[in-house]
C-alpha cells in the first residue's frame, strides 16, 4: 500500500503550496474518486514536518493557512521512493508512481519511473510463467492466465505512455520557445 506521505512529498517536489493546493493537485493526479480529506492532508504534512521532510511557514496569501515546501532530505526521500519499487509491489504501486510521474516530475524522472516499473512488471511475468492456454482448465490455471494478462496489459500501457508527450512537456517546450524568442532581439542589438 502506498503511503500518503510519500505521495505528498512528490507533489511538493514539483511545487510547494498550502494544504488545499496540495489536496487539489492530488485530486487532479488521481481523480475525484481517490480524493483525500483536507484534515488527512494537513495531518500527514505535519507528520512529514516532524520527520524533517517538509517545512512550513505562514502563507503570504492565506492568513489562516501554512505554505509547505520540501526540505533537502524530503527531496532525497521522494526521489528514492519514486524509483524504488517494494519487493511485494502491486498494480496500485505502479499506477501511483506513473500518475505522479506524469503530473509532477521532469521528463527524465518520468522516463526513469517508467523504466523501473516496466522492469519490475516484466520480471514478475517471467517469474510467474503461467501455464500454456492448451493445458487443462483449472481455477488455478485461470488465475495464473488472468494475472499474466493483467501484467501484459500494464506493460503495454507503460510502453505506450513512454511514446507520448505529457502536457508538462508541451508547457516546457512553449516556455523554452518563448525564452528563445525573447532573447532573439537582444542578440541582434549586441
Amino acid at each position: 500500500m502506498t503511503a500518503l506521505g510519500d505521495v505528498l512529498l512528490v507533489l511538493l517536489a514539483d511545487s510547494g503550496g498550502t494544504a488545499h493546493d496540495i489536496q487539489r493537485r492530488h485530486a487532479v493526479t488521481f481523480g475525484a474518486d481517490h480524493s483525500v480529506d483536507i484534515a488527512r492532508v494537513t495531518w500527514t504534512l505535519t507528520r512529514q514536518e516532524r520527520l524533517g521532510f517538509v517545512r512550513s511557514a505562514p502563507s503570504p496569501t492565506h492568513a489562516r493557512q501554512r505554505r509547505w515546501e520540501l526540505t533537502e532530505e524530503g527531496g532525497r526521500r521522494q526521489r528514492m521512493w519514486m524509483l524504488r519499487m517494494p519487493s511485494d509491489f502491486s498494480a496500485e504501486d505502479v499506477r501511483t508512481r506513473v500518475l505522479l510521474a506524469i503530473e509532477a516530475t521532469d521528463r527524465a524522472t518520468f522516463e526513469m519511473v517508467l523504466s523501473v516499473c516496466l522492469a519490475h512488471l516484466e520480471l514478475t511475468r517471467l517469474r510467474a510463467a503461467p501455464g500454456r492456454p492448451t493445458a487443462a482448465l483449472t481455477a488455478d490455471a485461470a488465475r495464473a492466465e488472468l494475472a499474466d494478462a493483467s501484467l501484459a496489459a500494464e506493460v503495454t500501457w507503460l510502453q505506450n505512455l513512454r511514446l507520448r508527450r505529457r502536457d508538462r512537456d508541451r508547457e516546457r517546450e512553449r516556455e523554452l520557445a518563448e525564452a528563445r524568442h525573447a532573447e532573439a532581439p537582444t542578440a541582434e542589438l549586441a
